[in-house]
């Protein structure tokens, strides 16, 4: 099981004092830096976390974070229990630094909807936090397998996927993804597959509509709009779309949060 204890946004001025060391911890800690780095002890090894980097921390393992002379932001998701061990057994009793600056927007928007969740409280709050964190760690486990690889295939879907964030409000097609890594279209598919466990263009879709969620959370530009600006001329596509991915139309999902 998974229970989500807190989620917390921390903005710390310059000049930051850290904190001596603290143990008997009785939580696993996911933390995300937005902005900034900042370093830490734990359990005598020496951990500096940048900017768009995430970092777990075990529970009860002791910790002392180093004084911070610039500003920086960070979020965290706590919780007890081990239902997530039993996808990732190599993090229990452990604390591993995962360089995915490559995620960065993904990891921005998704940590505040946990935190604006968390804060709302609205009916099954929990609940929604603990899959969100189940996803992203299986997104930054699969981005950290990526960047270990070192073979052909993973270079590819690398480029590709590196592509595709870069151009998502683009009409990208299956065939000129194909060709940018001059390979035919059915190779790409299922090697991004074996990697992401979607097809190039799914993943574009779900690019988009993440990024339709952040617009949708953090200004009030009608719907109409934003489907343009995401690549989208059919509206009620993009409803549909939107419906697809996230259960919910995207003036529901505006009025929810």
């Amino acid at each position: 099981m998974i229970h989500v204890v807190n989620v917390k946004e921390m903005n710390y001025p310059k000049n930051w004092e850290g904190y001596k060391s603290i143990s008997d911890i009785p939580h696993h800690l996911l933390m995300f830096v937005e902005k900034g780095e900042c370093s830490y002890w734990i359990n005598d090894t020496h951990i500096t976390v940048k900017q768009g980097e995430v970092l777990f921390i075990g529970e009860q393992l002791s910790r002392q974070a180093e004084p911070v002379k610039h500003a920086h932001t960070k979020l965290s998701i706590h919780w007890t229990g081990d239902g997530l061990f039993q996808h990732f057994s190599h993090l229990q009793g452990q604390a591993l630094l995962f360089r995915t600056a490559s995620l960065y927007n993904y990891l921005k928007q998704t940590y505040a909807q946990m935190f604006h969740i968390w804060t709302k409280k609205d009916m099954y709050y929990k609940t929604l936090c603990e899959s969100m964190l189940l996803e992203v760690a299986v997104r930054v486990h699969q981005e950290h397998w990526i960047m270990q690889s070192t073979g052909k295939q993973a270079r590819v879907v690398q480029q590709v996927r590196d592509y595709i964030m870069e151009y998502f409000r683009e009409p990208l097609s299956i065939e000129e993804l194909a060709q940018l890594v001059q390979r035919n279209p059915s190779y790409l598919i299922t090697s991004f597959k074996s990697y992401y466990g979607m097809a190039p263009i799914e993943y574009m879709h779900r690019a988009r509509i993440t990024k339709a969620e952040e617009l949708l959370l953090t200004t009030e530009t009608n719907v109409e709009t934003i489907a343009i600006e995401l690549g989208y001329c059919d509206v009620s596509y993009f409803n549909r779309m939107f419906k697809k991915l996230t259960g919910m139309t995207p003036s529901s999902y505006r009025r929810q949060l």
